[in-house]
Order: C-alpha cells, then sequence, then structure tokens
C-alpha cells in the first residue's frame, strides 16, 4: 500500500518534471508545451478506454532522455492524467509492472486528478506479474516523435477499490523532447547526497491548484532523471517544519524513475513572497526505499533552495 501511494505521488512529480506544467487556472490545468517539445509533423494524439468510458488527452506530450521513454497524455478539463514510463530507447515491447534488476520497472498509472487529491491506478501488483504491455511502434528522430499503443490492468492502493482495465490505448505522432525543461533561469538549488554534491542540470517550480487544494512542488534533476524534489502547501508561511509522509510538506529523492526513495528530516521556509511567487528555504533528510529489502539509506543535507513558481 505504501508503495503505490507513494509512486502515484512521483508519477505526477516525474510528469511536472517532464511536460513543463505550469500552473492550473479556475479548477482546470493549462499545460503549455515547452520550446523544447518541436511541433508534430502529423496530428498529436493519445486515447484510451477506462472501463469502457472514453479517455481522449488534449495534451500529450513525451521525453526520450537516456535509458527511459515517458508518455502522458493529459485531459485539462478534468485534470485525470495517464503516465507511461518504460526503460529503454527502442521500439518494442515492453511489459509493466515486472521488476528488472531488483529496481527498474516499466510503469503506468492513472491519476485522477493531477494535483494530488484524487485517486492512483498503478500497473503492478506483485512486480512479477505483468499488469500490462506497452508497444512503441515508432521512435522518428527525425520529427522527434513518439508512437504506439499500451493496456494495463490498475490497482489502487486500497485493496477494497476495484482494480480498472485501460485498454485500446494509443499514442502517435506525440513530440518528445530529447533534454530536460530548465526552468526560470533566476532558480538556485543546491545539496549533498551521501555527501556528493548533487549537480543539476534543471530546477523547475510549479504551482499546482485543483479541486480545492494548492501545493508548489520543486524538482531538481539530473540528466539521468536523478531527482531531489520538495512539496509544500502553497500558503506555507517561514518557519520550522518536519518532512516525512505523503502529506504536505513532503520530501523525494529518486536515484532513477524507478528508483524512488521518500524522505523523512527537516525543512526551514525563510521567505516566501506569494505577491512575486517567489520562495526559499533549507532542507535534510534521510531518504529510503518504498521497496521491501536490505536497501540503502540515503543523507541528502545542505540542501536549499530559492525558486519562482
Amino acid at each position: 500500500m505504501k508503495f503505490f501511494k507513494y509512486l502515484g505521488s512521483f508519477l505526477a512529480l516525474f510528469s511536472i518534471a517532464s511536460c513543463n506544467i505550469e500552473e492550473f487556472e479556475e479548477g482546470t490545468l493549462t499545460a503549455p508545451v515547452s520550446e523544447m517539445f518541436p511541433e508534430p509533423t502529423g496530428t498529436a494524439s493519445f486515447s484510451v478506454t477506462i472501463d469502457g468510458e472514453s479517455f481522449i488527452a488534449d495534451t500529450p506530450v513525451a521525453t526520450v532522455i537516456d535509458n527511459a521513454i515517458n508518455i502522458t497524455g493529459i485531459r485539462t478539463s478534468t485534470g485525470e492524467v495517464v503516465t507511461i514510463t518504460v526503460i529503454g530507447n527502442a521500439p518494442g515491447t515492453y511489459q509493466l509492472g515486472v521488476t528488472q534488476n531488483q529496481v527498474e520497472v516499466n510503469s503506468a498509472s492513472y491519476v485522477t486528478s493531477l494535483d494530488g487529491s484524487g485517486q492512483t491506478w498503478i500497473a503492478a501488483t506483485d512486480f512479477v506479474t505483468p499488469q500490462g504491455e506497452v508497444v512503441i511502434t515508432e521512435i522518428d528522430q527525425e520529427n522527434q516523435t513518439l508512437s504506439g499503443t499500451f493496456s494495463f490492468v490498475g490497482t489502487n492502493p486500497d485493496p477494497e477499490a476495484p482494480t480498472v482495465a485501460l485498454t485500446n490505448g494509443v499514442f502517435s505522432n506525440v513530440s518528445f523532447g530529447a533534454g530536460l525543461v530548465t526552468g526560470d533561469a533566476r532558480n538556485m538549488f543546491s545539496a549533498n547526497v551521501d555527501g556528493v554534491a548533487f549537480n543539476q542540470e534543471s530546477v523547475n517550480a510549479t504551482l499546482l491548484e485543483l479541486a480545492g487544494l494548492s501545493n508548489i512542488s520543486i524538482v531538481a534533476t539530473k540528466s539521468n532523471m536523478e531527482t531531489i524534489g520538495i512539496t509544500v502547501e502553497s500558503n506555507i508561511v517561514p518557519g520550522d517544519y518536519e518532512l516525512g509522509g505523503f502529506s504536505p510538506p513532503i520530501a523525494q529523492y529518486n536515484v532513477s524513475f524507478t528508483n524512488s526513495n521518500l524522505g523523512e528530516g527537516a525543512l526551514t521556509i525563510t521567505q516566501h513572497d506569494t505577491a512575486n511567487r517567489r520562495i526559499a528555504g533549507t532542507f535534510s533528510f534521510s531518504a529510503t526505499s518504498i521497496l521491501p529489502g536490505d536497501n540503502p539509506v540515503f543523507e541528502i543535507t545542505e540542501g536549499s533552495f530559492d525558486v519562482s513558481y
């Protein structure tokens, strides 16, 4: 149950980092595609049937970074998101929900509300039994587009909740970026991981407002998708806070998309200018894996940020 809750929040974080979703207005998502995503040569589309109901994304985007492919379909009128991430960089068939090398998992999720207030269904149960598959039929490097098909059965963290079947999934001519969204040039972020400086390529801060909830997500990302993330409520005031659990403030350290760690520690907000939408603070935390077993503990120290959102 812990895994499903945490992976759901991480999938939202990854979508924010890769799709550059900037803000929500009047209860709906506005998701401008950044200039890193080229215009497709054909019409981009992303659709799937969810328990017999049609889901058509009006904002389909993707990234191909190192050895990971991410495809995300967002229905902005409702905040629903379908996310697919596979470990690989070539056309082929990828099984979902099966652990490879103990940490790598081809993943998919259906989230009813991107701000975290809704329900999440994940294509994973025991990490041994496949819960679906993704077929990448084409990666057009010249035009930077992806096409393929997918289907999976999603499981909810509530054991009493029914599964959700996503069938007949198709994505076509979805533009992908081969790099990271760099964010505001004024954004500053630093931290050490086990005593070694975390030298990120991208720092993004995003205000998420939907269904009466409002959070600020701060994500520092390397090109290999190693990330450090801090999520706080948008009305947070200067002061000292404890990090831990699944409600803001939340700290995350992810070695890769499929090696995810939840943090417990301390956060200090030193400044929060809501009028100009800028926030600064310091943090430190111990990050432990959400997967069972003898996993390492990562020490994140000397963390600081000063970012616009």
